[in-house]
């Protein structure tokens, strides 16, 4: 897992390096963790594709959650648990879709409670992250996070349940990679990841965002058979 921790108190920092390192031992995990003091720092580094983002939210100059939300901007998926010493701005996490938060002064087990969730959900997301390059910037997206891609001119359209980017891009290339991790090709157009998949009427497949996409008369016969193996536990 890499991990990026915000804390401008020095000795936070070296609580949680010592509490992170022996999450990391007694879970036989591998943590890479990078920490910065202020916001200003972690943004000019910041690169999407992170595990696990930790960060203060009281901070001098650039806050916590003002960093969140510029961070949000690149990377809408990494996790996000906040630090912070007075529970009212706990309250704020939310705004950025934070995964949860601590209240200081941080203790182990607290800490251990909030990683055993944020591992969780990392495995939940399990796959292959996915760069996208738009044009206000580089994206990271988790596959497991990708409801279907789509070609739409020429490019290709990734959706996902909060918003969508558009990249130039091979369908069929994407089909080769994500094949494993139970991605279908259902048309010429549409490449769907099945555990969208809500239900099936006719020749249209029915996600759980609400969206309706139709299958081809020349792909039914292998998106049944696919569909069938997923939701049998054998795919």
């Amino acid at each position: 897992m890499q991990i990026v921790c915000l804390e401008d108190e020095a000795a936070v920092r070296q609580a949680l390096k010592q509490h992170l390192e022996r999450y990391a031992a007694e879970h036989h995990l591998e943590f890479t963790v990078e920490y910065y003091d202020t916001g200003e720092k972690l943004m000019q580094n910041y690169r999407p594709g992170w595990d696990l983002v930790l960060l203060d939210i009281r901070l001098p100059g650039m806050s916590g959650m003002k960093t969140a939300r510029e961070l949000r901007k690149t990377d809408t998926g990494v996790p996000l648990i906040f630090i912070t010493s007075l529970a009212q701005y706990a309250l704020q996490s939310y705004e950025v879709d934070a995964l949860d938060f601590l209240l200081k002064p941080v203790t182990y087990a607290e800490l251990s409670l909030k990683l055993d969730k944020a591992v969780r959900v990392i495995r939940g997301r399990a796959g292959c992250r996915i760069s996208v390059g738009t044009r206000d910037g580089l994206h990271v997206l988790y596959s497991g996070d990708i409801t279907y891609i789509e070609v739409q001119n020429h490019d290709l359209c990734y959706h996902t349940e909060q918003t969508s980017y558009q990249d130039r891009g091979s369908l069929s290339h994407l089909e080769k990679q994500l094949a494993p991790l139970n991605f279908v090709r259902i048309s010429v157009c549409y490449l769907v990841n099945l555990k969208f998949v809500q239900g099936l009427q006719g020749n249209v497949l029915l996600l759980r965002t609400g969206e309706q996409l139709v299958i081809s008369r020349a792909k039914r016969r292998g998106v049944l058979s696919a569909l069938a193996e997923y939701l049998g536990g054998t795919r």
